[in-house]
């Protein structure tokens, strides 16, 4: 694994990244307003659905639980990863060479595609 991920980065990433369209992998996600998208929450048993997304702000949150983040902790929470890989998965996800602090550009994107298959 390479060093740290550089800052300037993961501000990127997460910006280029559409909540939405990430959580709409995961959650069947219905208009509920004002840019706001309702579903189910993905970490606890609920039959009404009382998580939202707000793709204007970047963020979700669950009014059941109080899960709340951006997109990348979104990801940490759902596949049980890493800060790091989650930020390497959603830069892969957007085509975007991510640069580390010791220089280095980071695994390719072959190798976070075998790593994902890996999880899936």
């Amino acid at each position: 694994m390479a060093g740290l991920i550089k800052r300037e980065d993961i501000d990127e990433v997460r910006q280029r990244t559409d909540i939405k369209e990430v959580v709409d992998g995961y959650v069947t996600l219905k208009g509920a307003g004002l840019g706001t998208y309702k579903g189910l929450c993905p970490f606890h048993d609920e039959r009404s659905p009382s998580f939202t997304v707000r793709p204007q702000v970047g963020r979700y949150h669950c009014f059941g639980c109080g899960e709340d983040g951006d997109v990348i902790a979104f990801v940490q929470k759902q596949d049980h990863t890493s800060f790091h890989e989650a930020v390497e998965k959603l830069a892969a996800r957007i085509g975007y060479e991510l640069r580390y602090e010791d220089g280095g550009t980071g695994p390719n994107r072959e190798e976070v595609g075998k790593r994902q298959r890996l999880l899936d």
